[in-house]
């Protein structure tokens, strides 16, 4: 059978700031659209923090009408956007959401978007096309990230717990949000352990959409470009966030590896990555990357090394040629980072509730992996064509690595 044609898209169909001090530009943006009713969606941390204090202000001085919706969880659930966040966007005649917080904040508000004025729940919207228009209206969104990590203020993913506790992905043009504010001032309050898991978390998005077999020159520009900067900065970003240098490199990566996962998606991890989030382990999701990325990358290395040198030298600010370079190198160096960045806890994954046979079992019968024995391999946008089986030896390597604390790694090509 011929493979299918994967044309080469691109464009980013939002309007992006960027850059200190970018989210004095709220009130323009509102009063350019005519939106006088504001759905504020908060991190309930940030709320107490005071950090929504500023974007209140500026509604009251704009004279806009809001209310703070801050019932958002660390895993957004589908019964709370149905069940209150809906209700709430339309009981007070809401224009536009405004999202300020990290990726689970702007899930929630994603959900709210996707469900608009259909009278249909969240969840009806799994598996829908991404381009396909829907009939009914949606709701708009202005994004404001609190964290350098999600990408999901500049693509049209969002993650959303079913009633089961199972993370599922819808995907739709309609939750891209329509404006996205990227302010790096936003991040310097971070707390070490979540700068570190966050911005892991986006280099796991670059690193993942770069080697996608989806991936065309508009995605690797961007992809690339993010890694050159995570590179420069990630380790003193985790260590200080209030440095303008770091911060404002930091959030730059992650809007750019947020454009590339939007369109060449993402890997294996972020599949693995589901389940981790999710019992035994609850483990949060930047850690969950980071712990995986490692067995990911070995699993990867027959099909894309080259382009794993190319990752390799812009991260690690070297200049191995194509002769030189093993793959390995680039596993040694995402091991020494998340060491330094104690990710996990530095804890192995069977501390996180890893127990072997019962377990692996249970993360494989995640909704995540339905199919994954079906899926056509021109169809397939990872390095390595990866069935259940493969699925099971790479989280069975990811055990392996996270115990591994001194020495020389043993490293396979399997």
């Amino acid at each position: 059978m011929a493979r299918t044609k994967k044309y080469l898209q691109f464009g980013i169909m939002q309007r992006i700031y960027q850059g200190s001090g970018c989210i004095q530009m709220i009130p323009n943006i509102l009063e350019t659209e005519g939106w006088d009713r504001v759905m504020l969606i908060a991190d309930p941390g940030l709320y107490k923090a005071g950090v929504i204090d500023p974007f209140e202000k500026m509604l009251k001085e704009a004279g806009v009408s809001y209310f703070i919706f801050d019932n958002v969880r660390p895993n957004p659930e589908a019964a709370t956007i149905d069940g209150e966040a809906v209700p709430a966007f339309r009981e007070f005649r809401a224009q536009v959401m405004i999202a300020v917080g990290g990726g689970s904040t702007m899930d929630t508000a994603k959900g709210v978007a996707i469900v608009g004025d259909s009278g249909k729940k969240v969840m009806d919207f799994i598996g829908i096309p991404p381009q396909v228009p829907l009939k009914h209206k949606t709701y708009p969104m202005i994004a404001v990230p609190s964290t350098a990590g999600t990408g999901s203020d500049v693509c049209r993913n969002a993650v959303i717990c079913d009633e089961n506790g199972f993370k599922l992905v819808p995907s739709h043009d309609s939750i891209l949000p329509s404006y996205a504010v990227l302010d790096p001032d936003l991040l310097a309050g971070l707390p070490f352990h979540i700068a570190a898991a966050t911005a892991v978390d986006a280099l796991t998005h670059a690193l993942e959409s770069y080697t996608s077999m989806s991936a065309n020159d508009f995605t690797e520009l961007f992809s690339l470009h993010s890694l050159e900067l995570i590179g420069d900065c990630i380790r003193p970003f985790a260590a200080n966030p209030a440095v303008d240098e770091y911060a404002d490199k930091m959030s730059l990566a992650c809007m750019y590896a947020g454009f590339s996962l939007g369109i060449a998606s993402i890997g294996q991890d972020h599949v693995i990555t589901h389940p981790m989030g999710e019992e035994p382990f609850h483990m949060p999701h930047g850690d969950a990357c980071a712990m995986a990325l490692p067995a990911v990358i070995e699993w990867n290395g027959l099909g894309c090394k080259e382009k794993y040198r190319k990752a390799y030298n812009a991260l690690a600010k070297q200049n191995v040629s194509e002769g030189d370079f093993q793959v390995k190198m680039l596993i040694d160096w995402v091991i020494q980072l998340n060491r330094d960045l104690h990710l996990a806890s530095d804890k192995s994954f069977e501390a996180w509730g890893y127990s072997g046979e019962e377990v692996l079992e249970k993360m494989l019968r995640h909704p995540i992996f339905n199919n994954k024995d079906k899926t056509k391999n021109p169809d397939c946008n990872y390095p390595r064509v990866t069935r259940m089986k493969e699925f099971a030896h790479i989280i069975e390597r990811i055990d392996y690595y996270s115990k591994v604390t001194t020495g020389e790694i043993p490293y396979e090509f399997c």
